[in-house]
């Protein structure tokens, strides 16, 4: 009795480990919630809003607003007029407003490049 209950316990262990692990290996990275788009490709922006698609092949059309949406590009605050279409986004949304809307777009770098691939002001 003792033997199983030892080799169930060491089992339990071992799928713990596993599972744990492939979840910190995680590919895909953060998930997408309510509030959050991440990997989001930009396939149109205008002057009032940004069309995106996520990773799950939904597209989403999200309010924008110069004065209230702050664009980051490696930490830094660039201009909306630097998102162009097939950028690679994260959109943080305003959850207290009834419309989506970003308050906040993160520009990704290409994750197989160690540069730019084109030219930002």
């Amino acid at each position: 009795m003792k033997r199983e209950t030892l080799a169930s316990f060491f089992a339990t262990l071992l799928l713990l480990v596993c599972t744990t692990t492939a979840l910190a290996n995680d590919p895909a990275g953060p998930e997408d919630t309510d509030t959050r788009m991440t990997e989001a490709r930009v396939v149109e922006i205008s002057d009032a809003r940004i069309a995106v698609i996520a990773r799950t092949g939904v597209e989403h059309v999200i309010a924008i607003d110069s004065a209230d949406t702050t664009v980051r590009l490696e930490g830094r605050l660039v201009s909306l007029k630097d998102v162009r279409e097939g950028d690679v986004v994260t959109v943080e949304l305003d959850e207290k407003k009834p419309v989506k809307f970003a308050k906040s777009i993160n520009l990704a770098l290409p994750s197989n490049a160690g540069h730019v691939a084109r030219v930002r002001p």
